[in-house]
């Protein structure tokens, strides 16, 4: 988290008109490490923390995660992080697979954690994993965000275990001798 410079706070502010008149029903989102305005969202946006992001993946990958890259983009509107995870065969093929979770704190975008094999290094290649990510779960920044951490969980876990039984299936079939008939 220090290493990706994301060891910041969001931070909900209120809003003031030019008569000096708190907006009520909005609030600023901004970086606690310099107050840099990060977007407008209404008081029913839950933020989640960058820490919570990490404590989530780390807790969905368990002892031993390793982050490959993580970072900010749009001056810390929206942050990413990469987590490899455990490699499968596919047709004899090594597949590398990793887990990234993107947040927005602007307003303008869910929660979204997809298990894609594109290695996440920039926006170009985040858009391209979030797009082609077969299996992905998100979320709006409303309501019980914990309990909706805890369905991507149980999301992710079981597409896990779907990847595990095809890489069965493959080696199974992989098996079997065909004829002609």
């Amino acid at each position: 988290i220090k290493a990706a410079g994301l060891d910041w706070d969001v931070v909900p502010m209120p809003i003031y008109d030019a008569q000096g008149r708190e907006i009520h029903g909005y609030k600023v989102n901004q970086r606690s490490s310099d107050g840099k305005n990060l977007g407008v969202v209404s008081n029913r946006y839950k933020i989640v923390q960058n820490k919570e992001a990490f404590a989530f993946t780390d807790a969905l990958l368990g002892e031993g995660v390793h982050y490959e890259t993580a970072g900010s983009l749009a001056s810390g509107k929206r942050v990413w992080m990469l987590a490899r995870i455990e490699d499968r065969m596919m047709a004899e093929e090594k597949m590398e697979n990793y887990l990234v979770f993107t947040n927005c704190h602007d307003g303008t975008g869910a929660v979204r954690v997809a298990c894609t094999s594109v290695r996440v290094v920039c926006q170009n290649t985040l858009n391209l994993a979030l797009n082609q990510a077969s299996r992905h779960w998100s979320c709006a920044h409303k309501g019980d965000i914990q309990s909706k951490l805890e369905e991507a969980r149980y999301t992710l876990e079981s597409a896990d275990r779907y990847m595990k039984a095809l890489e069965e299936e493959f080696g199974v079939l992989k098996r079997k001798k065909v004829t002609e008939g």
